[in-house]
């Protein structure tokens, strides 16, 4: 498969899915971890309740499994983690959109206007962009990559 086939262009949105859902969950991530140091500058935090040091913890490991998702999505879209097997990445993902599905339907029913106009589509659309991602098809990362690689590179 060369840089241009047909096989290379069918995976390329995919990817580039699977890249800003990588992008997304690092935002994610670093709000998560602002919330842990304990600046709270929205009232979308929690449901609006005020960051005790169990919600502080609970934000950092929050950003820890945000951490994993990004890498767990863009593994996905062959960015990385040539030193796990493909499987981990494509069944991953998949919790990923439901994870994200569950959130966003839990935030769109919240009574807090924050979760429910910023948090809700938030996590719906990085339940689509890992959706999108899904759609790659299932080769192992290593050797998504090296068929993707333009010509004349490795």
């Amino acid at each position: 498969m060369t840089y241009n086939s047909p096989d290379a262009r069918r995976t390329r949105l995919p990817r580039i899915a699977g890249a800003t859902a990588a992008v997304g969950f690092l935002v994610v991530t670093g709000y998560q971890v602002l919330l842990a140091l304990g600046l709270a500058f929205s009232g979308a935090a929690w449901g609006g309740a005020t960051l005790t040091p169990t919600l502080r913890l609970a934000s950092a490991v929050s950003a820890v499994v945000l951490v994993l998702a990004a890498l767990m999505v863009s593994g996905r879209a062959a960015y990385g983690g040539r030193w796990m097997p493909a499987a981990i990445f494509r069944w991953g993902t998949w919790v990923l959109v439901g994870g994200m599905a569950l959130s966003a339907l839990a935030d769109f029913a919240s009574a807090i206007a924050g979760e429910r106009f910023f948090l809700g589509p938030s996590a719906l659309l990085l339940a689509f962009l890992c959706f999108a991602a899904t759609r790659i098809p299932a080769h192992s990362p290593a050797n998504l990559h090296a068929h993707l690689s333009p010509p004349g590179r490795p």
